[in-house]
């Protein structure tokens, strides 16, 4: 819905070998994988329980294969609401594929319930933003109507098919 913040839960370091993005920009798959951190995992699991569990989050998706760009625009297509984010360093937030890490909507009058979860369970938090309009927004980088980003979407299988 609309009016939501969005949060990354998580850590998000620099790891882009193997990515999506060293995939499609670069041809290349090689280099190391995110780091696998146990205990961050089961941390952010039990938080994603509790929160479900208690109607804490209204949306949630994970950031692996793509990153929090693929989580935006996944989650745009699905709802047809626009997001507007303001990220610090947007080509590592949005195509790091960091493990133990989500993207996730809070309504308005849950958010301090939220961060007192988050904190308990020791999962890091990171206000990016809030949903609404029918754009994916980055802060002074780029805006994409939802409307282009689905014919983009909704071309690729037939373009894959007729090559």
């Amino acid at each position: 819905e609309a009016g939501h913040h969005l949060f990354v839960l998580g850590e998000t370091r620099e790891e882009l070998s193997g990515s999506t993005w060293a995939d499609v920009v670069h041809e290349h798959l090689g280099g190391l994988p995110p780091q696998v951190d146990l205990d961050a995992e089961m941390a952010l699991a039990k938080l994603m329980v509790e929160a479900i569990g208690g109607g804490v989050i209204t949306s949630a998706h994970d950031l692996s294969d793509g990153g929090l760009a693929m989580a935006l625009v996944e989650a745009a297509l699905r709802n047809n609401v626009g997001a507007h984010v303001e990220l610090d360093d947007p080509f590592i937030e949005l195509f790091s594929e960091s493990s133990a890490r989500a993207l996730v909507a809070i309504a308005a009058d849950q958010h301090e319930a939220f961060i007192s979860l988050a904190e308990r369970h020791g999962v890091e938090v990171s206000s990016i933003g809030m949903t609404g309009g029918d754009v994916i927004e980055v802060a002074e980088r780029f805006s994409l109507p939802i409307s282009e980003v689905r014919e983009a979407w909704a071309a690729t299988l037939p373009a894959v098919l007729e090559g």
